[in-house]
């Protein structure tokens, strides 16, 4: 009896450390993700400050006018 007492209590531990390893990687993991929302939310307020907010003048970005000038004086 004292085997199958020894035996049982190491499956028990062996359990418990499992649930404990699985009890961190859940803790690192919701860090992560809390971490990685922040970033994205506060990305998105700084770009739409920059880039939404501004005054930016009316003319077209894609022309090739300058792409006929000389560049090198």
């Amino acid at each position: 009896m004292k085997k199958k007492d020894k035996k049982e209590k190491e499956l028990a531990c062996e359990a418990k450390g499992l649930s404990d390893a699985a009890k961190i990687a859940l803790a690192i993991t919701g860090v992560g993700v809390v971490a990685g929302v922040t970033l994205v939310i506060g990305i998105d307020r700084v770009m739409k400050n920059i880039f939404v907010h501004e005054n930016w003048p009316d003319e077209e970005w894609s022309s090739d006018d300058w792409a006929g000038e000389d560049l090198e004086n």
